[in-house]
């Protein structure tokens, strides 16, 4: 049997101690999980009270954060200048789905720029799922990367892990939307802009009936190009209806039982400026199953550009975003904080050009650019 000195600090000090130097050492970066309480005691030879009241000071602390059922996470980070001791030369990448070339070209800017500087990027998507992007937030944290650039799943659900590495000053940079009440730094398109320019291009061509199309899970990018198109309508003259704005459940498939009943009435509209491209296909497929001409019968403008619009049998017309720009720029603003060459909060909201193809019934196709770059918050 093993004595303790006279001497020597009580077990229950000596522990805290312990586990307290290793924590502001970096060994666990924030959100890292912590070994079991088993593991904690076997490793320590104590009860599980004396651990417990260790956890219960390093909590009290803020250095450790505990969570019924799941583990205790650290909530430590260095403030060293410089990258962070313990945090290696890669990035983390987190999108909610790959299912269109949005996304593809996101990270081709992205990759870009941080090779240029010496980093790596782990790409990870999390089928549009809050609780899987908050695991893949903390995998990226265990696997000590520099920084996190996050496409939100949407912009309502805030976990207590985004808010502690915001307060923590953890570089984060979130891309194409923002999440409400979250104070971070973030890259989008001039969303507000695109909605104004896509339906002031059909109000152009004539059509007086539009309706917009949009996800019934609405982030805030969506949110401001519905409020782009409103604005534009308002300033036609023309009386918002609320019946033209209609809403879809978008994952895994597009749900398009409602387009298809209201692209069957008699008072249809004669335009549709679709929240992004997804949903003008959509929309493609469902006028043609109710034997529908696009743009005779049918005028159609989608949002983003993808690769594939400008292919289809009748191209797309589209409010294009800049998608390679944005990766590159969320790169460039991560940097900075990884670096710590930046402590204040930057957003930055790049201009989008209007494509004219052959979807929207226009005379001449052609480019038309739109916004310049607007500095500042949404």
């Amino acid at each position: 049997m093993t004595h303790q000195p006279k001497n020597s600090p009580p077990l229950f000090q000596r522990i805290y101690s312990t586990l307290k130097t290793r924590l502001m050492a970096g060994e666990w970066g924030i959100g890292a999980m912590l070994p079991s309480e088993n593991e904690l005691c076997e490793i320590y030879s104590i009860s599980r009270g004396t651990l417990r009241q260790v956890l219960a000071e390093l909590e009290k602390e803020g250095l450790i954060r505990r969570e019924r059922g799941r583990g205790t996470f650290s909530s430590f980070a260095s403030s060293d200048s410089g990258l962070a001791p313990g945090f290696n030369q890669m990035v983390s990448f987190i999108v909610p789905y790959v299912r269109d070339s949005f996304v593809y070209s996101l990270l081709l800017g992205l990759e870009r720029e941080a090779r240029s500087c010496g980093f790596s990027v782990l790409f990870n998507h999390v089928e549009n799922d809050v609780k899987k992007q908050d695991q893949a937030i903390r995998t990226a944290l265990q696997q000590r990367v520099a920084g996190i650039v996050l496409y939100p799943v949407n912009s309502r659900d805030t976990s207590a892990l985004l808010s502690e590495l915001v307060e923590k000053n953890y570089p984060l940079v979130l891309i194409d939307r923002y999440i409400r009440g979250l104070y971070v730094d973030y890259v989008t398109s001039d969303n507000f802009g695109g909605g104004v320019i896509a339906t002031q291009h059909l109000l152009s061509l004539g059509h007086k009936r539009i309706a917009f199309l949009n996800w019934s899970e609405m982030a805030t990018t969506m949110e401001q190009r519905r409020s782009g198109y409103r604005q534009a309508l308002s300033e036609a003259g023309l009386p918002l209806d609320p019946s033209l704005e209609w809403e879809v459940v978008g994952y895994p498939e597009i749900d398009t039982t409602t387009l298809e009943e209201r692209l069957r009435q008699p008072d249809r509209p004669d335009a549709i400026f679709a929240a992004n491209d997804q949903l003008a296909l959509a929309v493609q497929r469902v006028a043609r199953a109710a034997g529908l001409v696009i743009p005779q019968d049918l005028a159609l403008v989608g949002f983003d550009d993808l690769e594939i619009s400008a292919n289809l049998d009748i191209p797309l017309t589209t409010v294009a975003q800049p998608a390679f720009e944005i990766g590159c720029t969320a790169w460039n603003i991560l940097h900075t904080k990884i670096t710590k060459a930046s402590t204040g909060i930057e957003r930055q909201i790049l201009p989008v050009r209007l494509i004219v193809r052959r979807s929207c019934g226009a005379s001449t196709p052609g480019l038309n650019p739109v916004r310049n770059l607007i500095k500042g918050g949404v």
